[in-house]
């Protein structure tokens, strides 16, 4: 079945086509689409305009460098863009232990399952209040209109672009006041490359009309049980693009937080038994393995069929399909009716977060190729790609090609990038 990427895609590509958008846009710098020309495509604006990662674009747009932003109401204009702040989730900055209080009962801090229980939870064990060095209220939050502000955005060639809105609609995931400063909050509950600047920017520029106290923009990125808290300011109010990082806070609720260690790693190869590859499932190609952490996640809540999967990853079906398959790989996830955590994912999720994360790397070493691109990593600081293509072509027989093994060798190379990644003060070189 087609998911909202895949139909995405296929209305996109159709209004370009009809209208002539990359022409107009190559002539005149941007196109103006309305709600109702959208609407022409047979799928609702809603579902056509919101992109919180640049991952989520239409091919076309990302074919082409472009993004989209509202300007009125039910008016978005199309345009080579600047629209995005990568994020890096710093697995070197400390992680500091916040605690619910003993009489709440309603949240379980290892299976925290929405933005909104995230926001809860930050604000109840003083996360926000560390964060902000005040006590803090909630405030506003929901969709409001934005008034009428001008600004000037980034052109992909470093030019800038004057945008004028009119009304548009923001959406505000919370907000948090106290006596001198007040915080704009956004929050997602998987991992991200980047996110739009507008969710911060547009309430940003609205409310720093409206009150004279300090405005922080902050972004919350919940992944593999920690909060990290992205603390932004914009140098410039008129300009879209001054967005500028200014600290980065972790947190981990309820329990000790343990930094994996080098020695946890070598542990782990001194004790490895190695599996028999299981060829009925193919062998991964899934390059970004907090994307496996994420699919855990969610299935330690909830089974799911293909299509709530592909929902939640936000992928076209067959990039679900590979995450699916590495998860499979690793032991963690089986298809009854719906794909659910197996007895062993189950066991794992129910542990704190070292043990789980090393149970994890456990899995990922237990497979010859990737012990061997770890060895080649800590021994030698760089990977040897033809020796790992060579693994992988004498331990799975249906790659029957050494080009297919070498092409394989990227998510190979990708989850050890990972594992050191998370592996405190690991010094790597040559990545």
């Amino acid at each position: 079945m087609e998911n909202w990427i895949s139909k995405n895609n296929e209305a996109w590509n159709s209004l370009f086509k009809k209208f002539d958008i990359l022409k107009e846009i190559n002539d005149n710098g941007f196109y103006e689409i309305s709600a109702d020309d959208i609407k022409l495509s047979g799928r609702e604006p809603r579902l056509m305009t919101k992109f919180d990662s640049s991952e989520n674009l239409p091919d076309i747009f990302k074919d082409n460098d472009l993004a989209i932003l509202p300007v009125k109401r039910g008016t978005y204009i199309i345009g080579k863009f600047q629209n995005y702040q990568s994020i890096n989730i710093d697995n070197n900055i400390d992680v500091e232990t916040k605690k619910l209080p003993d009489y709440i009962t309603t949240i379980d801090y290892k299976n925290i399952t929405s933005e909104a229980i995230s926001l809860n939870a930050a604000y109840i064990s003083g996360m926000l209040e560390d964060i902000i060095g005040e006590s803090v209220v909630p405030t506003i939050s929901g969709r409001m209109g934005t008034g009428e502000f001008n600004y000037k955005i980034l052109l992909n060639d470093q030019n800038t672009f004057d945008v004028n809105v009119e009304n548009s609609q923001m959406e505000i995931d919370a907000s948090y006041e106290g006596i001198s400063k007040f915080v704009i909050l956004e929050a997602k509950n998987h991992y991200m490359k980047d996110f739009i600047i507008r969710q911060l920017y547009y309430p940003y520029k609205v409310w720093k009309s409206n009150t004279n106290k300090e405005i922080i923009p902050i972004m919350l990125i919940k992944h593999d049980n920690i909060f990290n808290f992205f603390v932004y300011s914009f140098e410039n109010e008129n300009d879209y693009n001054s967005i500028c990082l200014k600290e980065i806070k972790r947190y981990i609720l309820d329990e000790p937080y343990n930094p994996i260690e080098l020695s946890d790693i070598m542990d782990i190869m001194g004790n490895v038994e190695f599996v028999d590859e299981d060829e009925s499932i193919p062998f991964p190609q899934a390059n970004t393995f907090n994307i496996v952490l994420d699919l855990l996640g969610e299935l330690n809540s909830q089974d799911m069929t293909p299509d709530d999967i592909t929902n939640f990853l936000e992928y076209d079906p067959r990039q679900t399909n590979y995450y699916i398959d590495a998860a499979k790989y690793l032991g963690f996830v089986k298809k009854d009716k719906k794909y659910t955590l197996t007895e062993y994912g189950k066991k794992i999720m129910k542990m704190n977060h070292k043990d789980r994360t090393l149970e994890i790397v456990r899995s990922i070493l237990s497979h010859k190729p990737f012990y061997l691109a770890m060895k080649q990593q800590i021994e030698n600081y760089s990977f040897d790609t033809d020796e790992i293509a060579k693994s992988i072509d004498e331990c799975r027989n249906e790659i029957n090609k050494i080009s297919t093994a070498r092409r394989r060798t990227s998510t190979v190379t990708a989850w050890i990038k990972w594992i050191l990644d998370i592996t405190t003060y690991f010094d790597v070189v040559n990545l």
